[in-house]
Formats: C-alpha cells, sequence, structure tokens
C-alpha cells in the first residue's frame, strides 16, 4: 500500500527546485524535513554530495531516500544528538521551551507573548540581561561563537578561570562590567548576591549540585547543562543551541546554523575517512604532569565516538561507560606500546618537539611508544578543550587527520589544535 500511495505524490513534487538544503535532511529547500524531501530525493538524486549523502558512504543513492524515509522525523527535531537536554523552539508563538540537565523547566518568553500553559516552568523574558556563569560552557563559548555585543553585555559575573579563555569579557572585566565570582568550585555568594543575575549557569559536576542548592536557598534561578556526559561530540556541541536560546530568537537562528555547518562538515570527514584501507590503533589520553595521574577515555565516551567514525580502532575499546577511566601507568604503557597513534591532551604546557615533551614528562617512558619513534605522537595545545566548542570543524578535522593523515592533501601538517611532536 505504501508504494501505490507514494509514487502519485513523486509525480506532484518532480517540479520542485533543486537548491541546497538550509538543514540536513531539507532537500527541497522548504524549510522543513519531511516525507516531502524523501519524495523529492526519490526523484532527484543529481543533488550536490553535501545534501543528498545522508548516510556518508559517499555517493547519493536509493540507500540515501531509504535512510531520510526512516530519520527524517529525527532530522526535524530541534534537538538530534544532545541526550541531556530537551528544546523545543515556539519562536512563531514567541517562546521556547527547555528542560535541562537536572530536569529544570524554562520558558524562554519573547516581549509581549502570551505565556503557554506548561506546568513547573520558570518563565524568563528574553533575551536576558543578567547572566552569571560558573563555568566557560556553553555560556561564554557561545558568546565567544556569536560575538555579538548584545550577548556580551547579558554576562555580569563569570570565574576568573573563565576570563583568560575570552578575550572579549577578559576586556570587559578590565573594564569593570564584568564580575569575578571567584572559582568554579568556590563561588562568592555575596558577588552573585550584588549582580541579582536573572539565571546562573552551572555544569554536571558534584561540587556545583551544592552551589546549587545554596543559590535557591538565596532564591537565585539555576540552570545545569551536562554538555561534557554527552555520548557523541555532535550532542556537545549542539548545546550552543541551548545557550543561544537564552537571548532569543535571532541568536537561537545564528547559533542553529553554526550547528548546521558543523554536521555538515563531520558528514563530509565521514565520507573522506570510509575510503581508508586500514584502521590504526589509537591511544587517546589525558596526563596533567610528569607526576600526575593518566586519564583514558571509557568506550562511549564522545571522544573515541569521533575516533571511531573516523576509523581508527581505540585502543582501550574493552572498558565501558561514557567517562574517563584511571589508569596506571604500566597498564596504560604495556597496552599503548603498540598503538598507531597517541594523542594526548593536556592543557598546563607548550610543547611543540620531542624533547619539550620529554623534559615535561621525563619520566613518562613516552620514547619507547612505537607512535613517538615513528612520528605519530600528537599533543593538544594548552587551551584545545576552549575550541571543542568554538571550533568544532577544526576540531573533527584534526582528528581525521591525526587518525588518517594519508587521505588529506597536507596529511597532517596543518593541524590547528593539536601539534605533531616532531
Amino acid at each position: 500500500m505504501k508504494k501505490i500511495f507514494i509514487f502519485p505524490i513523486l509525480a506532484l513534487l518532480s517540479l520542485v527546485p533543486s537548491v541546497m538544503g538550509a538543514e540536513i535532511g531539507d532537500i527541497n529547500n522548504d524549510g522543513s524535513v519531511d516525507i516531502a524531501d524523501v519524495v523529492y530525493l526519490f526523484k532527484h538524486r543529481n543533488v550536490p554530495l553535501d545534501d543528498g549523502d545522508l548516510n556518508c558512504d559517499n555517493s547519493v543513492d536509493i540507500a540515501d531516500v531509504v535512510y531520510l524515509f526512516k530519520n527524517y522525523d529525527k532530522f526535524r527535531e530541534p534537538v538530534i544528538f544532545a541526550k541531556n537536554l530537551k528544546l523545543e523552539p515556539h519562536w512563531d508563538e514567541g517562546y521556547c521551551y527547555i528542560v535541562d540537565s537536572k530536569g529544570h523547566k524554562f520558558v524562554l518568553l519573547d516581549k509581549n507573548a502570551t505565556v503557554p500553559n506548561i506546568p513547573d516552568a520558570k518563565i524568563i523574558n528574553v533575551p536576558v540581561k543578567r547572566i552569571v556563569s560558573g563555568w566557560y560552557y556553553p555560556i561564554v563559548s557561545t558568546a565567544d561563537i556569536l560575538n555579538d555585543s548584545s550577548c556580551y553585555d547579558s554576562i555580569k559575573g563569570v570565574t576568573k578561570y573563565t576570563l583568560k579563555y575570552s578575550p572579549e569579557l577578559s576586556k570587559r572585566y578590565d573594564e569593570g562590567k564584568v564580575a569575578d565570582i571567584g572559582s568554579s568550585s568556590n563561588v562568592d555568594y555575596d558577588v552573585i548576591i550584588n549582580i541579582s543575575p536573572d539565571i546562573v549557569f552551572l555544569a554536571e559536576w558534584p561540587q556545583h549540585d551544592k552551589i546549587e542548592a545554596k543559590l535557591n536557598e538565596l532564591g537565585i534561578t539555576v540552570s545545569r547543562a551536562f554538555s561534557y556526559k554527552e555520548p557523541t561530540y555532535m550532542g556537545r556541541i549542539e548545546w550552543v543551541k541551548y545557550a543561544a536560546a537564552f537571548w532569543g530568537e535571532d541568536k537561537y537562528n545564528k547559533a542553529n546554523n553554526f550547528f548546521q555547518n558543523a554536521w555538515k562538515k563531520r558528514n563530509d570527514l565521514l565520507r573522506i575517512t570510509r575510503n581508508a584501507k586500514t584502521y590504526p590503533k589509537v591511544v587517546n589520553f589525558w596526563k596533567s604532569s610528569d607526576i600526575g595521574s593518566i586519564y583514558i577515555p571509557e568506550s562511549q565516551n564522545y571522544y573515541i565516538k569521533l575516533i571511531n567514525g573516523f576509523r581508527g580502532d581505540y585502543v582501550f575499546s574493552d572498558l565501558p561507560g561514557t567517562g574517563n577511566e584511571k589508569i596506571d601507568t604500566e597498564t596504560f604503557m604495556e597496552r599503548a606500546r603498540n598503538a598507531d597513534v597517541v594523542i594526548l591532551r593536556q592543557s598546563s604546557k607548550t610543547i611543540k618537539t620531542k624533547d619539550d615533551l620529554l623534559k615535561v614528562y621525563p619520566n613518562s617512558g613516552f620514547e619507547n611508544l612505537k607512535a613517538f619513534k615513528e612520528g605519530r605522537f600528537y599533543i593538544s595545545k594548552s587551551d584545545y578543550y576552549t575550541w571543542e566548542a568554538r571550533d568544532p570543524i577544526g576540531t573533527m578535522e584534526d582528528y581525521a587527520k591525526m587518525i588518517h593523515p594519508e587521505l588529506f592533501p597536507n596529511g597532517d601538517n596543518d593541524l590547528k589544535h593539536f601539534v605533531k611532536l616532531q
């Protein structure tokens, strides 16, 4: 019955113009993702690869039509990858509904709009005028992405640590326009009270549970963003929509465009790396200093999903979970010794050469690793994690090039946020 029904529709829609859709799945560019796009793709498979190759197999064919048919409901959802966020934009009715990572409900209400009947939801007028953020993500990072003075104007207080990653906020702090609220684990409540914020944004850490409880006692509204607990990198960066929504429809739309562009680039990199002839063994880990402990992402962590998506074979894939696990040096070295690619994430030093690395980590034994000897040892720049949100395209490109440099014209010689040690 479905086949009999669909072909008359194909004929009716055969004259729809073929132009690039604004969002993934909007093949006919009519501003929505629905069955009409499935029908259009069935009839017009000469659309650009970026638009039509939805399953990222480097071709536009009937498999993409089937893929879109099965997934168009998902594509049309406002939140596609993030698992710790619910967001429903109703900007045509003057509001956006959000449920954050702790289940706090918010109606972000535009001026002159009618308040919707959503039980237990906190009404917040947008754009929000007075914001305090206890961490860089996702509020400050989104302000840096949008680079709009009105967004910066609304941020009245941040942690001292956050200031060094946002040049604009740092300048405003020097001008007395932004307050230092202390550290992320020990905020100055008197400063926050003096700001009288419309809302305070906190992360997922246990110390933020205590801060939230105290702010609740003070009658201050709090929202929690568990972006680091997202199981995929795309879900991690999708929180840009959440942050932008507090500044209203225009900023939300700009943030969504930013996200869509990152999604398209991710698909392009999947197409490139699918041509890989091998699956190199990859190690990804964190170690802050020579005497610091080694932490490795568990197999469902978004770093590992990124590695596997670009056809790498994560050495510690047998460790389940979405977080990070501390591992003893002996076990790490034994399993990492013959890895093809080693990626060290750190945020304290500027390291450009192998000699630099061994000066910072003199007792690490890194020189005994195959990847070190063969020139496939990479180390992050000290501010890499801020760029994970601000430059997801550059971050994804770096990972794809580190895993499969042979597939890129300049190999792994033009990384943006990591360094190939020489």
